[in-house]
């Protein structure tokens, strides 16, 4: 029989294990794109409003972000394979955690190319460029219908002792035609809580670091004048 301090623990340590986080990103820092990518992935930019591309054969466009101002365009150039970006790169995971995340990708060529759909693969901590092998993701493709969802959970079991990383990619498909664009916005993951969630987002500098910005232009003296002129 377990006694109630016993108890209490084993709830503890399960309610923990199970903490989960949410993390959101959406290229609003107008310079995040990509943490890697792999194939014929071309032109990666943080945008901001209405754009204007080809699906391989014709002109398309997009109005403009699906959530927010910004968001990520890429193209597959030149045509061959399938690329992949790197939209996210959760490390410090164990067997058994699970992990989901979605974007949204714009397509209006409903049941045809060009369409998007969300991937994995398992990798190392601290090289978001490693593979260990696929993850497999979801056979649902975004819908034709402007912006659409795609999304999958991944359960962690990597057939390589050394991973510990999921890589979770936008996989492009494109026509039998040329140059072909692509819009990305709004992704999300759930991770457990101590793992670690990267996006491409633009880092906040440490106090040196940005003491050391200003000074290279020109504002630094600005800044200690006005601290001392209090």
């Amino acid at each position: 029989m377990k006694t109630p301090m016993l108890a209490a623990l084993i709830l503890l340590g399960s309610t923990q294990a199970h903490a989960l986080q949410t993390v959101d990103y959406g290229w609003e820092d107008g310079v995040g794109t990509l943490l890697g990518s792999y194939g014929n992935l071309a032109d990666p930019v943080n945008v901001t409003g209405a754009q204007l591309g080809s699906n391989g054969v014709d002109p398309y466009g997009v109005a403009g972000a699906h959530g927010g101002d910004r968001f990520l365009h890429v193209a597959e150039d030149p045509i061959g394979g399938t690329p992949q970006a790197y939209v996210a790169f959760i490390t410090g995971l164990q067997a058994g955690d699970e992990i989901s995340a979605s974007f949204w990708g714009y397509d209006d060529t409903a049941g045809s190319n060009p369409s998007l759909r969300i991937w994995g693969h398992y990798a190392v901590s601290g090289d978001v460029n490693s593979y260990e092998g696929s993850a497999g993701g979801n056979t649902t493709y975004t819908d034709g219908s402007g912006w659409s969802q795609v999304g999958n959970t991944w359960t962690f079991a990597p057939s390589s002792a050394g991973a510990d990383a999921l890589v979770v990619e936008a996989r492009l498909y494109s026509g039998s035609g040329g140059r072909t664009d692509f819009w990305i916005d709004d992704l999300q993951v759930i991770a457990p809580d101590h793992a670690t969630v990267q996006f491409a987002a633009a880092p906040v500098p440490e106090p040196e670091s940005y003491a050391l910005m200003l000074a290279g232009l020109g504002l630094l003296g600005g800044v200690v004048r006005r601290r001392t002129g209090r």
